[in-house]
Order: structure tokens, then C-alpha cells, then sequence
């Protein structure tokens, strides 16, 4: 923005333009009329004007400023096809036309929004209130300032190229040879500028429900979904808001939305609604508001429906708005009052698209097409597909306050209170060495800072290796940890453990971990990462990443079996969930549980370990939220598939017959010992209970095993770790 002081003025007044008499074009408000006299003492002081006031009059006054039709971005890309980008040679005309024409318009603009701002404050140096963006941390307190540019933007130009360069590349060959030469594990300086922002100060806003209507009392102690970073919420088949529990199930026509107002076993269906959708896979309940998340086809294309459903009056639910975008659903958070909703899109891979219709390759907005200033990349590499992201407050706002179309998509995903990191599978690297090859799986990482819905993206980077999944990533001060996956030269698995700066770049990293083994679990707490690699046996290490640039491994511990799940369970303890053989020589079969102990200097203990039925399976290595911890009362449940299982005969005493079941879990630790207090395989009154979607919910005392019709039983917790009766 052009400079304008008061040296400026006074040159404007001496040349027969008083204050009084002075007028401009575009000033807000004037229509654009050329003779519209201004007072002086109406105009605005900048000194009296808050940030988000300068933005709003910045937004405004830019607005008005209508560039012809030939300048539009269209236009000029329309222009500019089949200009070579890669040449300094010969640039067409329309490039210096467009430029000169852009910066006679943002002159004219700068002129006016200067003069409306700056009168008399003794400002002798340069405004440019519109750079920023502060985005208020709430009562108390401060505030956090970023951009709120992202960088490398892309134009339609730019992405139908990278695109349509794409899918011509992959159409002439069947293999493309992957020699680039990667860091082992990251490379030394990440791709592309990073922006700087300031941490985050201020309390997030929380929202919790008030719901009407109904008997129930709300209460505060009532069990959470269970989630990787603390204040950031997770989405989940079933919920609770201490008032109420919520469950989704199918529906004749779409999903069925079941409000349950809790009661021990006399619990009872106060309301219900149905959401028309091919599917939801999960919600939230925030303010007056419960909000479902899922996929629906449109002309053959899968589509991310978010549906705010009105609760006020929980016994009447109604659905008060819906929000599209583009691509099937992968995964959302809730954090500081915004809903943040991650989509991937599926490939554009048809013959080579037009510029002009961008509705044909640019990802759809509630039915618009991303604007091209909302369109960037993640990595260097061409692609055809994107991640969408969105954000949306839970108050109901029926728009989105911002989008990003990444290009490039997504697949991992770290979201952590003010930066989200995506990891995305890019391919394969090869290498030579000697007489043998190494094909080894390549990622992107990504990062955005985000805070009151507004995105920005910061910087890429490329490593050789693979995340598996967000528990294998952690923030830790201004760094950041993940574990991978890589192949060594004679292409046999191998890990690792990676620390890199606030830039993505690399600053240290342990290599060559429990090699021909893979990751299965990984649970960061604080400055200490802890990970089970497993083929024969399991291996469970402690890494301390406190010096980001010395990761040290304080711990190994090898055990038979292997834990795919890893939760802090009490003060220096870890609870593993995964499979082990009850007895020596079996297969690692059974759900296994493990207490592990962690000593004064990080050293890893198994402190005890509790089989289940033989031949159980769990989906605590898939899914996290499936799981019930409790960490003050140590409980733990779960739900499980049992093969093989064997029900005794009713008063014989013998084994009958054998058969498959599906039932609920929890063990309470009473002194060093896991003790099962609740099984309801052998609870006919409650029949099979689908172990992907069983849920445990927590309200005071009383523990309500739920799956997606509604409460299936209640129990009362006992405090001595006895079996639990029903409440």
C-alpha cells in the first residue's frame, strides 16, 4: 500500500483542495460520485479504530473497485494459456498489460483507503492496517496474528496445467522412475517459505450444551470421547453430553439420530430424528446444536455432507441448515468453537480440462467453485486429486467462515490446538545401490496454522518413509515428532523417529529401528515417545525428545505378541491393547492386555497382562474411539469378536456348542491385577453386540454400554473392582 502522511496532505491542500472540499470516487458510501464533498471531522481517526475495524473498511472500500470484465482473473488466464512459464525469452504482451493495469487499480485503492484512515494523528510513516488479520483469543485472553495468506497460491491456470500435465504423463507411460534423491528421512531445508505466526495465549472458547425440555439433569462428570490432543474434540458414533446420549443408526432412508435421556436401565427415547444421507460417520454435540458429518452422492460423485441438527428441544430435533463439500469424508475436529472438516476428492483423471471451466477440476462449496485464492499445494510433486478443508462455527453459522482446496490431498492428519499437519503417501523413491534396489514409500508433510477458522498454509517438506496413522505424529513446544516406516537397501522394513523444527526442517532423528519389523502402536505423552514395532515379538520403545536435536532411546522392551493400541493409564503407566498367545507356542490370537510400567529414567516394565477369551479380536488398533478409558477409576472397555466361542449348557455344566459372538468388556486394575468386572457374553436380554460399533459412556456413577440404537444395559461402577451390577 502507497505511503501517506502528512507531508502528503498538506501538498494536496496547497494545491486548492481543502479538507472540506476534497472528494473521492470510491469513498464507502458515496456511490462513486465524483462531487461528493467530505467533512473532516466525520472521517475516522486511526487511532480509534480496533484491527478487525480497519479490516472490515479495507474489505469494503475493495469492493468497490470494479476492474473491467478484461481484467478479471478468467480473463487474464484465458490470456495467458499456452504462455511458457519456464522462459525469460519472450513474455506475451498481456503479462506487462495485466501487471500495469493490477497496480494502477491497487494504487487508485491505496489512495483512498489511506486518505479515509490517516487524518492529522502525526502519523509520518506508511499504513497497512490490511495485511493481517487478528484473530481474538477470547476473555482474558491475548491475541494470536497471522496473515491469513496462504502461500503458493494457484491460480485456475496453474491447476488445470498440473492436472492436465498429470494425467498426460500418466496416460503415455505405464511407469515413471522415481529418482529423486530424498533425505533418509526428511530433507535438510523444507519446500517452500514458511510464515511466521505467534503462539497461541488465550483460553480457547468452549462450548457445552444447554438443552430444554426435558427432566434430565446436566452434569459435568460424564466420560469423553477419547482423543489424541487435549482441548481438540473428535467426532464419534455415539456421544454424551451429560444430559443426554446420542446414537446414530441406519435408517430406511438415511441415518436415524436417537436422543436418549439417561436413567440406569429405565433410560428411555425422548426424540429422534432422521438425517437423508448415504451416510454419517460421525458427530458432535456443541451449544444447542448436534452436528453429523457424512458422505452422499451427487453425479457420481461422492460429496461431504455436514448437517447442523437443531436440540434446543430435544423431545423435537430439527434440521436447521446443511453445508456441502466437495469429496467423500475422512476425518474432523473440534477445536476453539469451530468445526474443522477434512475431505479428499477423488482423482480428476478424464481427458485434458479446459480453463474455462473450472467447475470441472476445482472442488465445489456448497455447490460453488473454490475460488482460485483458496486453492494451494501440498509437496512439488503433479497430481490430480485434492484435500478439502473447511471450518465452520458451532453456533450454526450457515456459511463457512474458510475454505482451502489443497491439491495434492491428504491421508494422515495431526490437528493439534493451532497447527494441523498432513501426511500424504506420494509414491515410491528408487535408489541403487550396489547389485540391489530400494523401492521405498515417499511422504508429504504439510503444515497449516489455523485459529478461529481462518486457514494458512505454512510449508511442505518430502521424506522417504511412511506415517501410518495420526497417533504416529506429535507436537511438542515449537517441534515436531512423527515415527515412520522405511525400506533399507536390501528393501527389508526399518524405522524411525524424526524431530523437525517449526519449518519442517530436520533436527534430529534416530534411524534404523527393529529392522524387518514394522510400526504398530505409537502414544506420544509430553517430551517422551512411545512405539511397539512387532513380527515376532513386541517391542515397545521409549524415545525422550526432549533435546529436539538429540533424540535419545531411554528404553527397549521386548514382550511376546504386540499392543496396537498405547493410552496413558494412571501416573507412569501405559496401557497396551493387541494380541498375544495365552499359552507358549499358540499364535498371537487373543486380545491381550498389558500394564506397563515406566521407571524413574524412562526404563518400560510390563507390571501385568490379562488374556481375554481365546480367539478374541478388538478394534482398538483401528479405531482409538472405540475404546473407554478411564483413568481415574482405571477402567478400560472395549468391545470384542470372539471365534470359537464356547457357551456352558444351562444347568449341565458342560461345553456346548461352539460358536462366533460379539459382546462388551471392561477391566478395572484392583492393586497389579486386571480385574473383569463387566462381560455381557452371556447376557441374553442384551444378544450380540456389533464389536466395531460398541460404545461405553460413563454418567456419575453409572456405566452404559450403547451401540447405534440406543442404551443396551446399565451398570452401577463398583469402587472395590468387584463385578459390576446392573443399575
Amino acid at each position: 500500500m502507497s505511503e501517506f502522511n502528512e507531508k502528503d496532505k498538506n501538498t494536496m491542500n496547497n494545491d486548492a483542495h481543502s479538507p472540506e472540499t476534497w472528494t473521492a470516487s470510491n469513498e464507502p458510501g458515496t456511490g462513486g460520485s465524483q462531487n461528493t464533498p467530505i467533512n473532516e471531522s466525520s472521517l475516522p481517526h486511526i487511532n480509534d479504530l480496533s484491527e478487525e475495524e480497519i479490516y472490515r473498511i479495507l474489505k469494503e472500500d475493495a469492493a468497490n473497485v470494479e476492474p473491467p470484465e478484461s481484467l478479471s482473473p478468467l480473463s487474464i488466464e484465458k490470456k495467458l494459456i499456452g504462455v511458457r512459464q519456464d522462459t525469460p525469452k519472450r513474455t506475451s504482451p498481456w503479462v506487462y498489460f495485466a501487471g500495469m493495469a493490477a497496480c494502477l487499480v491497487f494504487g487508485i485503492m491505496a489512495g483512498f483507503l489511506t486518505f479515509s484512515l490517516i487524518r492529522g494523528s502525526g502519523n509520518n510513516g506508511s499504513a497497512d492496517p490490511g495485511t493481517e488479520i487478528v484473530a481474538n483469543a477470547g476473555d482474558g485472553g491475548s491475541a494470536v496474528t497471522f496473515s491469513g495468506k496462504t502461500y503458493d497460491e494457484l491460480s485456475y491456470m496453474n491447476v488445470c496445467n498440473i492436472i492436465n500435465t498429470y494425467n498426460e504423463n500418466n496416460r503415455q507411460y505405464d511407469y515413471v522412475d522415481g529418482e529423486v534423491e530424498y533425505e533418509e528421512a526428511i530433507t535438510d531445508e523444507a519446500a517452500g517459505a514458511a510464515s511466521e505466526s505467534n503462539d497461541a495465549g488465550g483460553d480457547r472458547i468452549q462450548f457445552k450444551s444447554e438443552t430444554t425440555g426435558s427432566t434430565a439433569q446436566k452434569t459435568d462428570d460424564y466420560s469423553r470421547t477419547d482423543t489424541q490432543v487435549a482441548g481438540v474434540d473428535e467426532g464419534d458414533i455415539v456421544k454424551t453430553d451429560g444430559k443426554y446420549i446420542y446414537t446414530i443408526e441406519n435408517s430406511t432412508f438415511g441415518f436415524l439420530i436417537h436422543i436418549i435421556e439417561p436413567n440406569g436401565n429405565n433410560s428411555r427415547e425422548i426424540g429422534s430424528i432422521e438425517i437423508p444421507s448415504s451416510s454419517i460417520s460421525e458427530m458432535y454435540v456443541a451449544e444447542n446444536s448436534l452436528i453429523t458429518i457424512g458422505n452422499n452422492w451427487d453425479n457420481g460423485k461422492s460429496k461431504t455432507i455436514i448437517n447442523f441438527v437443531d436440540i434446543s428441544d430435544a423431545a423435537h430435533p430439527t434440521i436447521s441448515h446443511t453445508l456441502t463439500q466437495t469429496g467423500g469424508f475422512n476425518t474432523s475436529r473440534l477445536s476453539g468453537g469451530y468445526l474443522y472438516t477434512f475431505s479428499e476428492d477423488e482423482y480428476y483423471n478424464y481427458e485434458a480440462y479446459s480453463i474455462d471451466r473450472p467447475q470441472d477440476y476445482v472442488p465445489q462449496i456448497n455447490d460453488e467453485v473454490v475460488p482460485a485464492g483458496k486453492i494451494v499445494r501440498a509437496g512439488t510433486d503433479d497430481t490430480n486429486n485434492y484435500m478439502v478443508m473447511t471450518s465452520v462455527p458451532v453456533t450454526g453459522d450457515d456459511s463457512f467462515t474458510d475454505t482451502l482446496a489443497v491439491l495434492g490431498g491428504g491421508a494422515t492428519y495431526y490437528v493439534g490446538t493451532e497447527h494441523i499437519y498432513i501426511a500424504r503417501y506420494t509414491g515410491y523413491s528408487s535408489s541403487w545401490f550396489g547389485f540391489g534396489s530400494d523401492y521405498t514409500p515417499t511422504t508429504s508433510l504439510t503444515k497449516f496454522t489455523y485459529f478461529n477458522g481462518i486457514f494458512e498454509k505454512n510449508t511442505s517438506t518430502s521424506f522417504r518413509g511412511q506415517i501410518a496413522d495420526s497417533y504416529y505424529m506429535h507436537e511438542f513446544k515449537d517441534s515436531f515428532c512423527f515415527v515412520y516406516t522405511s525400506n533399507d537397501s536390501s528393501g527389508q522394513s526399518v524405522n524411525g523417529l524424526c524431530v523437525v523444527d517449526e519449518d519442517l526442517n530436520k533436527m534430529g532423528e534416530l534411524r534404523n529401528i527393529a529392522p524387518g519389523e514394522r510400526i504398530y502402536s505409537s502414544y506420544f505423552i509430553d517430551n517422551m515417545a512411545y512405539f511397539v514395532t512387532y513380527r515376532n515379538t513386541d517391542p515397545v520403545f521409549a524415545v525422550d525428545i526432549s533435546n529436539p536435536r538429540n533424540p535419545v532411546l531411554k528404553s527397549e522392551l521386548k514382550l511376546p505378541g504386540f499392543s496396537s493400541y498405547l493410552h496413558s493409564f494412571g501416573t507412569d503407566q501405559l496401557i497396551g491393547i493387541g494380541y498375544g498367545a495365552p499359552e507358549d507356542g499358540d499364535w498371537d490370537n487373543t486380545t491381550k492386555l498389558s500394564l506397563f510400567g515406566i521407571g524413574n529414567n524412562y526404563e518400560i516394565t510390563e507390571l501385568t497382562k490379562e488374556f481375554a477369551d481365546q480367539y478374541s479380536q478388538n478394534i482398538a488398533g483401528n479405531n482409538h474411539k472405540a475404546v473407554f478409558v478411564d483413568e481415574d477409576r482405571m477402567i478400560v472397555g472395549l468391545g470384542l469378536e470372539c471365534y470359537n466361542y464356547y457357551e456352558v449348557d444351562d444347568g449341565t455344566g458342560d461345553v456346548g456348542t461352539p460358536r462366533n459372538i460379539q459382546y462388551y468388556v471392561a477391566y478395572q486394575l484392583k492393586g497389579n491385577k486386571f480385574v473383569k468386572v463387566l462381560d455381557t457374553s452371556n447376557d441374553k436380554t442384551i444378544g450380540d453386540l456389533n464389536y466395531r460399533e460398541s460404545r461405553g459412556v460413563r454418567i456419575g456413577d453409572t456405566f452404559y454400554v450403547c451401540n447405534t440404537t440406543g442404551v443396551k444395559k446399565a451398570y452401577t461402577i463398583s469402587a472395590d473392582g468387584s463385578k459390576w451390577k446392573e443399575a
